[in-house]
């Protein structure tokens, strides 16, 4: 059977891409020759940090004493215990670690214009979903927003891409840009005390009045998940304005010691 027309110029246009205008792996430096990522190597990305089972049932943060015991079903960490349940997000899912590959992907992404590494972030997304989400259960994808300012000098909204990337794993939600930013506020990862954190980002949010309300359970996509307070507080609205629950999905997730779910 011969081969289609459209692979084979696929494959030649392919094959002087990488004769003319090289491409290498951002991690390892070994040359790309295909443009399924385009910004790391096969090997680099299958050893990106993934999160696995066991991990908490509410900050999805990985037990790291528990892996390699044995057991594979989640659970609450001692922290999220002391939080007990008054917290405007029921759940957060982060599908692998916030180091290494995976943070140099998040970067790459978000701060230097490359929309491509959107592809390979939502893939990875869409397969801890399938695993590990309930996706029948949601009915609305909103991705955080950006100041409009914002989005106007990068030129897009990295969560965004990433929601509209990852719906196909959900067969019964839309994309919804239900919320927008009120005011500009200053990069999260530029603060490095909590309590200014929370500062910077209480009331920058409100609903869109231009899209559908949030209702039934609403899963919220951001492209990093660090402290929490900014998913926190897109949370509240999106609870105040009519939705019945709200999760958190995003690609990352940074593990840090010590720090207990936003409130």
């Amino acid at each position: 059977m011969s081969q289609p027309r459209s692979d084979l110029w696929h494959e030649w246009s392919l094959a002087a891409k990488n004769l003319f205008f090289p491409i290498f792996c951002q991690e390892c430096g070994r040359r790309l020759l295909t443009d399924e990522n385009g910004y790391f190597c096969a090997t680099c990305w299958e050893l990106a940090p993934r999160i696995q089972r066991p991990f908490c049932t509410v900050c999805g943060r990985p037990h790291r004493a528990a892996v390699g015991l044995g057991t594979r079903s989640n659970f609450r960490c001692g922290q999220c215990f002391t939080v007990g349940e008054d917290r405007p997000v029921r759940r957060t899912y982060g599908a692998a670690r916030y180091e290494g590959v995976m943070e140099d992907a998040i970067k790459l992404f978000k701060f230097h214009g490359k929309q491509r590494l959107a592809g390979p972030l939502g893939e990875l997304m869409r397969e801890f979903a399938a695993q590990e989400l309930e996706c029948e259960r949601y009915s609305m994808l909103t991705p955080v927003p950006l100041h409009a300012v914002r989005e106007r000098e990068r030129g897009y909204n990295q969560a965004r891409l990433l929601a509209e990337a990852a719906v196909p794993a959900f067969p019964n939600a839309e994309v919804v840009c239900a919320l927008r930013r009120t005011r500009p506020t200053r990069v999260q990862s530029t603060i490095h005390d909590p309590r200014e954190r929370r500062r910077n980002i209480e009331g920058a949010f409100e609903i869109n009045p231009s899209a559908p309300s949030p209702s039934g359970h609403v899963l919220l996509i951001d492209d990093v998940v660090t402290t929490g307070f900014t998913v926190a507080e897109n949370a509240r609205v999106l609870l105040e304005a009519g939705a019945e629950t709200v999760d958190v999905f995003a690609p990352a997730l940074a593990v840090l010691r010590h720090q207990p779910p936003a409130r």
